[in-house]
Parts: structure tokens; C-alpha cells; sequence
């Protein structure tokens, strides 16, 4: 998820308006980006039944999802 799909999730919940210039609402949107990031390397850390090697390599994507 990035900003502006949370922002959109965020008007059609109802919430008015708040724009991609909103800057607590930016904040939360990023917050919720990297919670939702992390969750999902965590994911790829505990499977097992696969290379150890790949499991990480796939955590460590997920989590540069956040940095670029």
C-alpha cells in the first residue's frame, strides 16, 4: 500500500477532506504502509519448507518496499 491508495481508503470510508497534502493523514498512511510491509516479510521469514536463502532474500524486498 502506498499513500495515496490509503488516502483513497480513507475517503471511502468517509472521511472528508483529506488530500495527499494532509499531513497526519500522510503520517498515518505511512505508518499503516510499513505495518502492513512488515507483516507480510514476517510471513515470508516464517515459512518453512523452503530455502532459507530465498525466504530472506524475500523479507529483505518487502522490506526495502519502504525505503525507495
Amino acid at each position: 500500500m502506498n499513500i495515496d491508495e490509503i488516502t483513497l481508503m480513507a475517503r471511502k470510508a468517509g472521511f472528508v477532506g483529506f488530500d495527499g497534502k494532509n499531513k497526519t493523514l500522510c503520517k498515518f498512511a505511512a505508518l499503516v504502509a510499513a505495518h502492513e510491509r512488515e507483516e507480510c516479510a514476517k510471513i515470508s521469514d516464517d515459512v518453512d519448507g523452503y530455502d532459507r536463502f530465498v525466504n530472506q532474500l524475500i523479507s529483505k524486498r518487502i522490506r526495502a518496499r519502504g525505503t525507495t
